[in-house]
């Protein structure tokens, strides 16, 4: 009978290589039971990455909608909320000229003006308002301010209406200012003229937040507020039954500036709806893609433990086999 021995080198190399490929079986079984991912995929994919590249793909895809969606949710409810805020003061102020109405003085009619002159100058405010460090209303100059101060505008349109007598001249005079090129939007309006575009917030799902200061819905509000601040503006010396008209006037402005800024409210709100129903659907999607993905690469952890506990007895034989190994002796031969 043949006999094949090793010698005490080979013997020590092979202990060695086993000890060390045991190890590394160790590491690689334990990350695997710790994460839950194969750490072989080439082999659990059988080399086809198509499916598995495709799947990752979308779902880096989807997490930039996700992205988009989140910032156009801020802004929808940021513009929002500062048109509300200008529909409230326009509610509060057209309400009170009302409840004055045949009953002006000089007392309610520098309230009533002092009020709407608050109100025009909180206007101007929420249209200069931002979210996120970038102005809402200023189209794609999202890095300025869109309007000038409540001064800037007054002045001008005391320079505009002085020497007029009648609030019907001050008030034509007023909406000719604001519609005029060289009026409001030359002096008052500093944002882009180009609205920001459509922003992606899914799958062939786009929707569009271009609101700018200069539009004719918001220059509406400020005028009709600056009707009413006129009436006692130090530039003008207008009597008692021109600033009373010019109230009159400022009421009737305010119920148009109600209208347009429902309509307003309703389009963005409609748009806010959008992003919600874009965002559940790609949040849906994006569950059920990592769902898939997770089957695609994850390590069945029963198996992984049966072999990392298989692993770990060869390799405790493996130390008592290199320990009874190293005391062996020609002496305890004998």
């Amino acid at each position: 009978m043949n006999i094949t021995s090793l010698g005490d080198m080979a013997h020590n190399v092979f202990l060695r290589n086993r000890t060390a490929e045991l190890k590394e079986n160790l590491g690689t079984l334990t990350q695997e039971l710790s994460t839950g991912k194969a750490s072989d995929l080439n082999q659990r994919l059988g080399g086809d990455f198509t499916y598995l590249s495709d799947i990752e793909r979308n779902l880096s895809r989807l997490e930039s909608y996700k992205i988009s969606a989140t910032e156009s949710s801020l802004f929808a409810s940021s513009a929002q909320s500062f048109i509300a805020k200008i529909d409230t003061n326009a509610g509060a102020l057209s309400n009170d000229i009302l409840a004055t109405t045949g009953a002006t003085n000089d007392n309610t009619t520098n309230l009533l003006s002092g009020q709407s002159r608050l109100y025009l100058e909180e206007s101007i405010r929420a249209l200069n308002g931002q979210a996120a460090g970038r102005s809402l209303f200023a189209g794609t100059a999202t890095s300025d301010v869109p309007l000038a101060d409540v001064d800037t505008l007054m002045s001008n349109l005391v320079t505009e209406v002085s020497g007029l007598t009648t609030a019907a001249d001050i008030i034509t005079e007023v909406k000719a200012w604001f519609a005029d090129p060289t009026g409001f939007d030359a002096i008052m309006y500093q944002g882009s003229t180009t609205s920001m575009s459509s922003v992606n917030v899914g799958p062939n799902e786009q929707v569009d937040i271009s609101l700018r200061a200069d539009d004719d819905d918001f220059k509406q509000a400020m005028q009709s507020f600056a009707i009413g601040a006129l009436a006692t503006e130090p530039g003008l010396v207008l009597t008692v039954g021109v600033k009373g008209d010019l109230l009159a006037g400022t009421g009737t402005e305010l119920l148009e500036t109600r209208n347009r800024l429902t309509n307003v409210q309703a389009d963005l709100g409609f748009t806010e709806s959008r992003i919600e129903e874009a965002a559940i659907r790609n949040a849906a999607a994006m569950t059920s893609l990592s769902l898939t993905l997770n089957e695609l690469t994850q390590a069945d952890p029963f198996e992984t433990a049966t072999r990392l506990e298989e692993t770990q007895f060869q390799l405790e034989a493996l130390y008592s086999v290199t320990a009874r190994s190293s005391q062996l002796s020609l002496l305890r031969y004998m």
